[in-house]
């Protein structure tokens, strides 16, 4: 009898185990998946917001620059005012006067009287008024005055100046007390809005540390607010804002406005910025009044000035939904995955490692990302063309700057020749310092002249070498392209300032002594000359003849009977007349000459053996300019005539330089050798 066969008995519990198994490892990858997705949706949230607050960083630090920029041009205008030794010596003489005085010096170039004590100041008062409205007019400004250190006008460049604001008083009183540059805030004015800013100005004898006025200018900056704001947002939910503080109270600078418009006590209560002056990355009310916004702002060094960026807080988290549906979705799918057996496990475990991958592929991503908007954020805002191509000429990637530079759009640039973008001299100059650069691996600069639609400009082309180790190690250089032209007309221009600055000193120290007649321009000839017979560069005799010309200015400061005296000097005289140098750097200090002419001055009088003066300098210690000018000074000196004495011959006078050792024996045989050629017959006729 045959037995029946069946289902062993243990195979039903096999299958109950294996769905209980089942369905524990479900649950576990459910709650193992939402636990993942929790951590990741956190860490992606915190990637958005990080990402977001480097944008905005990133464009608010860029223009919080620009801003710094402009304010230090707005300090450098100002110093040419407050720094001059004429305006310091004007505003000295004014401060010394009583107030009812001073106040009529404003209108004395309108037939006001004045005290006695004061007519001779008057005077000057059309000559400084012209000067200060002259600058005023250059520098665009709406108003430029001196006011005493009690916020009362001194002198100003409008004939009918408006009263003195409180704003204004409590600037003016701020800089004198802290001797630096203040601002006031940006108030609205028939022209828009307006900046005040004051300066102080010192007594011309105490180097600074004396403010006796201050120099109070108003300049426009309704235009200068919109060219901030303006600025590539690089995003379209961006919102911009330039905030000034007030008091207590914070004011958006709105340029549609026309008025500094004061932000409600919720919003202005949200700014709160933190210990370094800063607003942090938050989120708070927005400023446009809609809902609320991450925003972050930073102070404008010296300024009670915040530039804040903001995004609506609607799109970050629209943002931050898309990805958790995504996390979460994802994670969903997975866990769906698992449940469908043992069979899918390899899959969802290879799928997991490929996540893993791909997660560690996207964060390198969207740091490369980050980075790029960064550097495409710098790219656009230089004004220097920049480009880097290889010894034959092809161009492998070039910004914006440099497309406008050869009159192309920025996308036809790689891939590029040179030689297709330029013109045939401008290629050769161009290749030939790439290849000079590769070769000596080591950065060239030169000038290169390209038309322009406007003209020709100049440019300044610095070339800096690069091998590509990753292709095939090909030479080549990467070039930075500045146009240089309104550089080279300033400086132009600048020269010519010098030349009119030269020769009315000139005039002044021939005013005060006529002996001292030509005596300058004997000085700069003939070191002119003995700088070509010594070899020396362009730039040091530019130098000896500029400071040869203007080496009698401290005299100026000097009384005249000393000049004019035909006896012997006090000790008390000597000492005063050793000065002279001490005088002539502090006059000169200031002006922007490019060139060492102020130090030559000062050292003109030291010498070899450290017997000179002002500071007892000794051989190579003295610069080569100011042994030069020592000893055509010296030669000038005893050649010309003076009221006590006639003048030497050449070689008397010759002689006694070759016998004093304080002199520089080169410098005194390159003399003789000038003197004894065809250049030395001019000089004596002169």
């Amino acid at each position: 009898m045959m037995q029946k066969t069946g289902t062993p008995w243990y195979a039903g519990r096999s299958k109950k185990y294996a769905l209980l198994a089942v369905v524990t490892v479900s649950l576990c990858v459910f709650m193992a998946a939402w636990m993942v997705c929790s951590m990741e949706y956190r860490n992606r949230k915190q990637d958005v917001l990080t990402a977001q607050q480097e944008t905005l960083a990133a464009w608010v630090s860029g223009t919080v620059d620009a801003v710094t920029v402009w304010t230090d041009a707005l300090y450098g205008q100002a110093r040419r005012v407050s720094g001059s030794d004429l305006y310091r010596l004007f505003a000295s003489e004014l401060g010394q006067m009583d107030e009812r005085t001073t106040a009529l010096i404003n209108d004395a170039d309108s037939g006001v009287t004045l005290p006695d004590g004061a007519a001779a100041l008057a005077e000057e008062v059309p000559l400084i008024r012209n000067l200060l409205l002259d600058f005023m007019t250059y520098s665009g400004l709406l108003d430029a005055r001196i006011v005493s250190p009690a916020g009362q006008t001194m002198l100003s460049a409008l004939s009918r100046p408006t009263p003195v604001t409180e704003g204004q008083r409590d600037a003016v009183e701020r800089a004198v007390r802290g001797k630096v540059m203040t601002f006031a805030p940006v108030r609205a004015s028939t022209s828009g809005l307006v900046l005040d800013m004051a300066d102080p100005i010192s007594a011309v004898m105490d180097d600074g540390d004396k403010p006796v006025a201050a120099l109070l200018l108003t300049t426009p900056v309704t235009g200068p607010i919109a060219q901030f704001l303006a600025r590539d947002l690089r995003q379209a939910d961006l919102k911009p804002y330039l905030l000034q503080r007030n008091g207590d109270v914070w004011e958006d600078l709105r340029v549609q406005a026309g008025v500094p418009a004061p932000l409600g006590s919720v919003l202005a209560a949200s700014l709160n910025p933190g210990s370094d002056g800063g607003i942090p990355f938050a989120v708070r009310p927005s400023l446009s009044g809609t809902g609320e916004a991450y925003s972050l702002g930073v102070r404008v060094p010296g300024m009670d000035w915040w530039v804040l960026l903001e995004v609506s807080a609607g799109a970050v988290d629209s943002v931050l939904r898309h990805q958790a549906g995504l996390i979460y979705g994802v994670g969903a799918l997975i866990s769906l995955g698992f449940v469908l057996g043992l069979a899918l496990l390899w899959w969802v475990l290879v799928g997991r490692q490929q996540r893993i991958v791909a997660e560690r592929f996207r964060n390198l991503y969207q740091l490369i990302e980050r980075q790029k908007r960064l550097l495409d954020s710098v790219n656009v805002s230089l004004d220097v063309g920049l480009f880097m191509a290889d010894v034959t000429g092809q161009l492998q990637v070039g910004n914006r700057a440099f497309a406008e530079i050869v009159g192309r759009e920025e996308s036809e640039l790689a891939g590029s020749n040179l030689a297709s973008l330029l013109d045939g001299g401008a290629t050769g100059r161009l290749l030939d310092g790439i290849r000079r650069v590769a070769d000596a691996d080591e950065a060239s600069t030169f000038e290169l002249t390209l038309p322009r639609p406007d003209g020709e400009h100049l440019y300044r082309v610095s070339l800096f070498p690069f091998v590509d180790d990753v292709e095939d190690g090909a030479k080549g250089a990467v070039g930075i392209v500045q146009d240089i032209t309104e550089f080279r007309r300033n400086s132009e221009k600048r020269r010519l300032q010098q030349k009119h600055t030269l020769d009315a000193f000139v005039r002044a120290v021939e005013g005060v002594d006529p002996y001292l007649s030509g005596h300058s321009r004997k000085m700069a000839t003939l070191g002119g000359l003995v700088a070509d017979h010594m070899g020396l560069d362009e730039a040091d005799r530019r130098t000896i003849v500029m400071a040869a010309e203007l080496s009698q200015v401290g005299k100026l400061f000097v009384p005249r009977e000393l000049l004019t005296k035909t006896g012997k000097l006090s000790e008390e005289e000597q000492a005063e007349m050793a000065r002279v140098p001490e005088h002539a750097y502090r006059v000169l200090r200031d002006i922007d000459f490019e060139l060492p002419v102020p130090a030559a001055v000062h050292e003109m009088y030291e010498r070899m053996d450290g017997t000179g003066y002002p500071r007892h300098l000794v051989g190579e210690a003295i610069s080569v300019h100011a042994r030069v000018l020592a000893v055509v000074n010296a030669f000038c000196a005893m050649v010309g005539p003076r009221s006590y004495r006639a003048g030497m011959s050449d070689d008397e006078a010759l002689r006694i330089l070759r016998g004093d050792p304080s002199f520089d024996r080169t410098v005194v045989d390159s003399l003789a050798e000038v003197l004894a050629g065809s250049a030395g017959e001019t000089i004596q006729e002169q």
